[in-house]
């Protein structure tokens, strides 16, 4: 029978593969790996279980002491064991790994898993690829600018390690591999670039996977209680921010940010009602003064409301606007959205319809105490202006010991508005709205209750108003047959500071009432300021120009650079062959100097074989200089003096050692002087009319 070159053959027992850290500089790249890969996955503390993140610590520290002693188990069925236990907890706690949380979770435990079984340089490679995967998962929580600048520093060391490996002693290259990364990142940064502004982009941002949020977070609900938004003010998270255009944003006293309107009150809670959200919108093109442009960027907050200055004029994309000025979105801001709107300051003289008076003028199940209708009926005594009798109001709010607090007392009894005016006398806005606007409709003035923001931050290093949380604020309007609707701001007649300032959530009133934050900016308040000014200033930009830019601001970039004209086909192929170009001219600018730098004496040694290949006598590969200058004289013997005096002085050139403590770099010296010569002598050489051949 034919006998087989090789037999299949059971590995042995004592067959062991060799482990990277016995290899030389091994042990100093495992380490180094598995440190980069712990840090990779750090940051992650704050997104998924702290028993997930022990378990992936335990994998790396394991792999780590077993590196260093060498009695510790390195078998397969340890890995089988851990991943077993990492598995069962991540799906004990997170279920299948669909989604953001469980993915991250299951891929945390894998590269800890994959840490345990380095063995060689291989293994090493492909735990940088994934280390490089988990950096981008860190971008599914957090887009800021402040996360951007670690984590690109963490991809270079990865790019680092890389280049490491390529060398049997990592340690002799380390500076030279950093210079090799930056200028393969520098290489590649015109073309991210180019190809990052100028691609067909999907509509929606470039994080298409964040999470998204289930339940409301701006504490701006579909209805109001008395007390309710009192809740917020201890919050200082962003609600949203509001970016003008080309002008300076309003006053503090008109930075009033609509959210919803509410029509339809029991006495206790105001609500939006059925049939408010069937009113039609008007007509509001004639309105044009005090008219102001920006655009807002709204955190999530699971409503279908949206925010505005003021009256808006007319719906972003994607909303609708109503006959009340409340815009609406088709969907529950579930994540980060951005829109424009022009708005202006007053609403012009609208005519109510027949269903909005009735909705203006409804007390419901109110109840008016008989002291409260004798109060009502003090404020309309001897007078039928609306604006005399929200005068009144205003004023009996402001000589009266009424209180602005965060802490007000529960009003327990069926009449809200007679115990708040005049047992409590303690609240917050929403108290004061509320109660304003029942007197109004009582007095047989058309009311609302406005619920939004007040206020907020203005950075003039990025012309945008940061508005918190903290600045949640409810307000009365009123309507005056030939004026439309007026805002009343109750709160204005009992804390006048609340109006131009923040509330300073920090300290309150020995008698619970609410201070207010100055406005005066010295010393290292102001420093401090400042400084909050200028980091918001580039989240501003990086917001915009990075983690926002989508389809519609991609259209605004090729508008400005006039290229909106052309199809979008041309202009990407434009692109392309500009970055292509772009990186080729980096490309000979950053290696220019790795090119093989030729010595002088070499380039004249070149010059002199060209010379004489001319006259017909090439010098052969392996022949040296002396042989080549007696085989050349005799085949031109009239150049016979010449070519002696021309190789003497190249062999001394080229073979002394004191020519190494030359200068050659600075003119006129001797060695520079010798090389001028003998080009010189070189270019006088020439061959008789009749030479013999070599």
């Amino acid at each position: 029978m034919p006998s087989f070159p090789f037999r299949w053959r059971r590995k042995s027992r004592t067959d062991h593969p060799v482990l990277i850290e016995s290899t030389p500089g091994g042990l100093r790249l495992l380490f180094i790996s598995i440190s980069l890969l712990a840090l990779t996955a750090l940051p992650h503390f704050n997104h998924i279980r702290l028993e997930v993140m022990l378990i992936f610590l335990g994998l790396v520290s394991y792999r780590g002491l077993a590196a260093r002693y060498r009695w510790l188990p390195r078998n397969r069925w340890i890995v089988y064991v851990f991943a077993a236990i990492g598995f069962t907890v991540a799906a004990w706690f997170y279920g299948p790994p669909i989604g953001r949380d469980p993915g991250v979770a299951f891929l945390v435990i894998m590269l800890g898993l994959k840490s345990v079984e380095i063995t060689s340089r291989r293994d090493v490679g492909i735990v940088v690829l994934l280390g490089l995967f988990t950096v981008m998962t860190h971008f599914l929580y957090a887009d800021g600018v402040n996360w951007t600048l670690p984590l690109l520093a963490l991809v270079i060391a990865l790019f680092w390690l890389l280049a490491q490996m390529e060398h049997a002693t990592p340690r002799v290259f380390m500076i030279s591999d950093i210079k090799l990364v930056g200028k393969m990142l520098l290489q590649a940064l015109p073309v991210v670039i180019i190809l990052f502004y100028l691609f067909p982009r999907l509509s929606g941002s470039l994080y298409l996977f964040q999470g998204t949020t289930s339940s409301g977070v701006t504490g701006l609900g579909e209805s109001l209680k008395m007390g309710t938004i009192s809740n917020l003010i201890e919050s200082e998270d962003v609600a949203f921010t509001a970016s003008f255009f080309d002008q300076p944003p309003p006053p503090a006293s008109e930075r009033y940010w609509r959210g919803n309107n509410f029509w339809i009150t029991d006495g206790r809670e105001w609500t939006r009602g059925g049939h408010g959200t069937h009113l039609i919108a008007k007509d509001r093109g004639q309105i044009r003064q005090n008219r102001y442009r920006y655009e807002i960027e709204l955190e999530p907050n699971n409503q279908n409301w949206l925010f505005s200055l003021d009256y808006p004029l007319e719906a972003p994309d994607q909303a609708w606007l109503q006959g009340d000025y409340h815009l609406v979105s088709k969907q529950p801001v579930k994540k980060k959205i951005r829109y424009q709107l022009d708005a202006v300051s007053f609403t012009g003289a609208d005519q109510l319809t027949e269903q909005e008076m009735r909705l203006a003028l409804s007390l419901g199940r109110t109840q008016i105490t008989p002291r409260l209708e004798t109060l009502i009926r003090s404020f309309t005594e001897g007078t039928s202006s609306s604006v005399m009798v929200a005068n009144r109001v205003l004023q009996y709010f402001n000589q009266n010991n009424f209180i602005y607090s965060l802490s007000p007392p529960i009003l327990a009894s069926q009449a809200p508005v007679d115990e708040f005016m005049f047992d409590s006398q303690k609240g917050f806005c929403g108290h004061y709205a509320s109660s304003f606007a029942t007197i109004m409709r009582y007095a047989g003035i058309p009311a609302r209750v406005v619920v939004g923001y007040l206020g907020g931050d203005y950075n003039p290093r990025s012309n945008q108003i940061v508005v918190r949380q903290s600045d949640a604020h409810a307000w009365t309007e009123i309507w005056q047959q030939d004026r439309g609707w007026i805002r009343v701001d109750p709160t204005a007649a009992v804390a006048p500071e609340r109006i131009e300032g923040s509330i300073d959530i920090s300290s309150l009133g020995s008698d619970g009432r609410v201070l207010f934050d100055s406005n005066n900016l010295i010393g290292f308040k102001r420093l401090y300021i400042e400084t909050i000014w200028i980091k918001d200033a580039i989240k501003a930009k990086w917001n915009r120009w990075f983690i926002n830019f989508d389809s519609g601001r991609q259209k605004e970039l090729l508008k400005s650079l006039g290229l909106d004209k052309f199809e979008f086909k041309y202009v990407f192929m434009l692109a392309f062959l500009v970055a292509i170009s772009l990186l080729s001219l980096l490309s000979a600018w950053l290696f220019r100097s790795e090119r093989e730098k030729i010595d002088p004496v070499s380039k004249i040694i070149s010059r002199f074989d060209n010379k004489m290949r001319k006259l017909g006598v090439a010098r052969n590969p392996n022949e040296g200089p002396r042989d080549f200058q007696l085989r050349a004289s005799k085949a031109l013997p009239h150049l016979e003096n010449q070519l002696a005096e021309i190789t003497d002085t190249l062999v001394f050139l080229r073979y002394n050692p004191e020519v190494e403590n030359m200068q050659p770099g600075n003119h006129g010296s001797s060695k520079d002087s010798q090389l001028a010569l003998i080009k010189s002598k070189i270019n006088q050489l020439k061959a008789k009319q009749n030479p013999r051949s070599a």
